[in-house]
């Protein structure tokens, strides 16, 4: 500035005026404005634009720890959520567990129950078939006897007579091995 005014000094004892410098005048005038212009912006009307802006700052740094918490709230309820679900699924599986051992140990009841109906069964059927052997024997054994004797006298060529074969054929009917 001061070369401003050194120049315009010169011009005004020279006695031209320099179209493009300012006259001592306007640069009085100009520095007050530029003054007044500066301490408006400075006092005036930066400090609430400055408010503002740190107000913004402010809140997007609150939205940011909100969200930082929530993110950790989520994180911790997530975790005590599968905390939850791997009890709950440990709680099914000792439940499934506690069925299939019941599940198998009626299983296995009924099976012995039943083993026990056959063997009950079986040894009923086998004193049917040893009592209808034995009345089977015992109705065939008179015409086994005479078939045997029959049999014998023709192999023989002799007549064998019933009581004399008696003890021999009872002996191989009553023992058949």
């Amino acid at each position: 500035m001061y070369f401003l005014l050194l120049a315009a000094e010169e011009a005004d004892a020279e006695g031209t005026a320099n179209p493009i410098l300012p006259t001592t005048n306007e640069l009085l005038w100009g520095a007050i404005a530029f003054a007044a212009l500066y301490f408006l912006m400075r006092y005036v009307l930066l400090p609430p634009v400055q408010r503002i802006m740190n107000d913004r700052a402010a809140t997007i740094q609150a939205d940011r720890d909100a969200a930082d918490l929530a993110r950790s709230q989520a994180a911790s309820a997530s975790s005590e959520l599968d905390d939850q679900l791997a009890g709950v699924r440990a709680e099914a599986a000792a439940i499934i567990d506690q069925a299939r051992a019941e599940a198998e140990a009626e299983r296995q009841r009924l099976v012995a129950r039943a083993e026990r109906e056959v063997t009950a069964m079986k040894e009923i059927a086998e004193t049917e078939i040893a009592r209808d052997r034995e009345e089977a024997v015992a109705a065939l054994r008179p015409q086994v006897e005479q078939l045997a004797v029959g049999a014998a006298s023709k192999i023989m060529n002799r007549q064998i007579t019933l009581d004399a074969a008696r003890p021999v054929v009872n002996r191989h009917l009553d023992n058949p091995n």
